[in-house]
């Protein structure tokens, strides 16, 4: 079987279980579930994306196709060659540094002002998806971890009412949470260690420890660089310098 065929046996393997919403738009489910498929390295890098393999696949039309790749292209997240294809890109080390900056900023200084200010009932929410979080560790379940660490982040935001920060941060961590997936897919213990970090930011919210808090919340996101040596070891072929 040829290098092609077995890149296309890939996207199909990564897509085919999508199924299409008609009441949205086709170009936003199309981004989302080849973005999703290319953070969780279900694309690995170098993967080509035909247009015309990702159409038949999903049984969509090629513009959507195109519109989303074109979109994904402006993350960052694949390779447009014209006249040769398009490729799922490699986790630029330089831009993933860029978005690790991006959410240790905002996340420490939200966190801490949402500390002054959190209800009972919002602390409480908190708390429901650390819980959640547990289960998923004790099961063993990554997707469900990343679901639930994702949603308690953005919740945070919510809270201080900043939700349009969390969106506006989306696109600047894409190669973040690439890293973050492989780590919870390949490094052990990594979602265990990113719950107890989770344990101790709400306890430090709790008790409006705001010293604290700040530190924890830089270690937690800090934390990539510390384990980017171990997951490149691991997975070399998903990084470029």
């Amino acid at each position: 079987m040829s290098d092609i065929a077995l890149m296309d046996d890939v996207v199909v393997a990564a897509l085919r279980a999508f199924t299409l919403d008609e009441t949205r738009s086709y170009a936003q489910q199309v981004h989302a579930l080849l973005r999703d498929a290319i953070v969780r390295g279900a694309l690995p890098p170098r993967t080509a994306l035909s247009e015309a393999v990702i159409s038949a696949t999903i049984k969509v039309s090629r513009t959507p196709v195109r519109e989303a790749l074109a979109q994904l292209a402006d993350e960052r997240l694949v390779l447009i060659y014209r006249k040769v294809g398009t490729l799922v890109a490699p986790i630029s080390v330089s831009v993933l540094e860029e978005g690790r900056f991006a959410r240790s900023t905002l996340e420490c200084a939200n966190h801490v002002e949402l500390a002054q200010k959190i209800t009972p009932a919002q602390l409480a929410e908190i708390g429901r998806l650390v819980d959640a979080q547990r289960e998923a560790v004790a099961a063993g379940d990554v997707d469900a971890f990343f679901v639930w660490d994702e949603t308690m982040h953005g919740r945070m935001f919510e809270f201080a009412g900043r939700p349009h920060v969390w969106e506006m941060l989306q696109p600047m961590k894409r190669q973040f949470d690439r890293v973050r997936w492989l780590l919870l897919d390949r490094v052990e213990d990594h979602a265990r260690r990113a719950l107890h970090e989770h344990e101790q930011i709400l306890a430090h919210i709790a008790s409006r420890n705001f010293a604290l808090l700040g530190a924890s919340v830089a270690a937690h996101v800090d934390r990539i660089g510390t384990h980017l040596p171990a997951v490149r070891s691991r997975a070399p072929e998903f990084f470029v310098d």
